[in-house]
């Protein structure tokens, strides 16, 4: 359906640790071709993907969870090094805009923070938090139980090694088919295309 799609790619501003513009590209089109009403993002970082999704879901709320910002500090140093940093703070690339009031910034470690008030009610679910296979697995269950019947979950960075092994056994698990877009590393499960 995205074949010959047109998103409007306006000033880009790439820094480490955001999605290419191709694979933005490909989340924009999803997310135009699905209209999700709900988005969960997991890891807003900068929030440029952020942004990104309410450019092209412009009737949807977005939910991003992040760490708080005295855990962020400690988990860049170790994992990014130095100037790797989300420049203005998390979120910054939202903050401000005609989109901000739609998105709502929430802040936890996500391997234990409560996702129950949105089970079964997303329409698209973007997991691109911590890559190590704890989180990602833990991310990736969460996802699975926050994805509405309508939804779509879509993993960045399958091609690190705890990225792929999660989603490679949540889909097993489940029975579930989660395929990559190639050339990205972007796996998407599409439940309602999967349950119809």
């Amino acid at each position: 359906e995205a074949v010959g799609m047109v998103v409007a790619m306006g000033d880009m501003t790439y820094r480490v640790s955001n999605m290419d513009p191709f694979e933005l590209y490909c989340l924009a089109a999803i997310a135009r071709i699905r209209k999700p009403k709900t988005i969960f993002e997991f890891g807003t970082y900068d929030g440029a993907t952020t942004l990104w999704l309410a450019q092209a879901a412009p009737d949807a709320d977005i939910f991003t969870l992040d760490l708080p910002p005295e855990l962020r500090a400690d988990w860049e140093q170790m994992t990014l090094g130095n100037g790797h940093g989300d420049g203005d703070g998390v979120g910054a690339r939202f903050r401000g805009t005609e989109h901000a009031p739609r998105i709502t910034q929430l802040f936890g470690d996500s391997r234990t923070y409560d996702f129950s008030q949105h089970y079964g009610k997303i329409d698209l679910v973007v997991v691109d938090a911590d890559h190590s296979y704890e989180c990602a697995r833990s991310d990736t269950e969460n996802a699975l139980r926050m994805v509405s019947p309508r939804g779509a979950i879509v993993w960045d960075d399958y091609g690190w090694p705890g990225v792929v092994r999660a989603v490679d056994e949540a889909a097993a698990q489940h029975g579930l088919t989660a395929v990559r877009l190639i050339p990205t590393e972007l796996a998407v499960y599409d439940r309602a295309t999967a349950e119809h």
